[in-house]
């Protein structure tokens, strides 16, 4: 087998987030075909032995370093002002996972680099003679802070990082790094700076079908909905907020007996006016989203900022819960309204959705049923590994 080294921003087991259950699941398809070797950033508390021993069932290789969060106050970061490098990756570059990485080709050469998110962008400069690919690329948040910042300082300084984070991704592309997004937007934007020849494919979020599937012995509850994702993201709390206060209002007035439930954490987010809210409840930590979300009449997204494809709406379709998001929320994701998913902006056409979804039982089943076929033909982990693995063979020619 080829041996490749899968640089990863997050400790990916156990995979409890959106970025942990992409690279894991990722991280388990190329196993199949490839010798990987895993050098994966680690919080404190992270990276137990038994995780470790658990990653190196998929991985021939696992190592750890420690993981260093962006400071922006402090001495490293206010010295990345005279960087070429976004400030970010000035201040969280850690000089020992460098120097592993080195070592590491010197002991087995590498056939192949994939660097996972911007963060780990800096380290494909180690070994400038090694294919390399800069897997999911997603800049659509730090574009949109230029435009969220209130001050002209905050907003020069924003616009400042995306200049350097163009200017970084554009060295790296220069280099010959093939580049993956998760989205058509994110791909259209980076073709504005990059050289002709780069390779930018899309390779999206997906879901594991055979985990997440339809129960037939949970009875979803009649006028239930679900948003599942922490409030401590600020574009889910932007989200979450939108519906409580300008869409559920509506809802309630045809269906008073609608509940809304937030799963997640609420970390320090004050959220007692929005749980005082009639219908409304935060469920905190659940052992199971998943039986949460089949129990539920339907997801709600209502996002309106934020980058990305929604692994929330995926996996809602892979369990057989119909979907009502807004058309930021289902961005990237192949789906079509009335067939997959309902599509809805203002709050009365989010109020107009769910209100179909309570009372058109052949509506509810064809999305299900719709929903289901198009995550196991399009969006299974295994269909997505696999065009990451032909992109990692025809760009490096193993």
């Amino acid at each position: 087998m080829n041996s490749i080294l899968f640089i990863s921003w997050w400790w990916p087991y156990p995979a409890n987030n959106g970025a942990k259950i992409r690279i894991y699941n990722l991280l388990n398809v190329l196993s199949q075909r490839y010798a990987v070797t895993l050098l994966a950033f680690a919080e404190s508390g992270e990276a137990t032995p038994e995780q470790v021993t658990h990653m190196q069932t998929l991985c021939q290789r696992v190592e750890v370093v420690p993981k260093r969060w962006f400071n922006p106050g402090g001495v490293k970061s206010l010295l990345g002002y005279l960087s070429p490098w976004p400030r970010s990756l000035v201040d969280t570059y850690n000089p020992q996972a460098a120097e592993r990485i080195v070592q590491l080709h010197r002991e087995t050469p590498f056939k192949a680099i994939i660097a996972s998110e911007i963060d780990t962008m800096r380290y494909l400069e180690l070994l400038p003679e090694v294919p390399a690919i800069l897997e999911e690329v997603e800049t659509a948040v730090i574009r949109d802070a230029v435009q969220q910042v209130s001050s002209l300082t905050n907003r020069l300084r924003a616009g400042l990082t995306v200049t350097k984070l163009q200017s970084s991704l554009r060295r790296m592309m220069d280099r010959g790094t093939a580049v993956t997004t998760v989205s058509a937007d994110e791909q259209d934007y980076l073709r504005q700076f990059a050289p002709s020849s780069t390779r930018i494919e899309v390779i999206p979020n997906g879901v594991d079908s055979r985990a997440n599937h339809p129960d037939s012995s949970i009875t979803p509850q009649p006028f239930s909905l679900i948003y599942s994702g922490a409030v401590t993201f600020d574009a889910n709390l932007d989200a979450v907020c939108y519906f409580i206060s300008e869409a559920l209002p509506l809802i309630r007035q045809q269906y008073s007996q609608t509940v809304f439930s937030v799963t997640g954490g609420t970390g320090n987010i004050d959220v007692r006016d929005l749980a005082a809210q009639p219908g409304v409840v935060f469920t905190g930590y659940l052992p199971s989203v998943a039986d949460a979300v089949r129990q539920s009449w339907a997801l709600v997204v209502p996002l309106r900022k934020g980058g990305g494809t929604r692994l929330k709406i995926l996996e809602a379709l892979a369990l057989g819960t119909p979907v009502v998001a807004t058309r930021k929320g289902a961005q990237g994701l192949n789906v079509r309204d009335g067939e997959s998913i309902l599509l809805a902006d203002t709050p009365t056409e989010l109020a107009a959705a769910v209100g179909r979804l309570f009372t058109d039982a052949a509506l509810r089943q064809r999305l299900i049923l719709q929903g289901r076929a198009l995550v196991e033909r399009e969006y299974d982990w295994a269909v997505i590994g696999e065009r990451l693995a032909a992109l990692i063979d025809e760009h490096t020619l193993l």
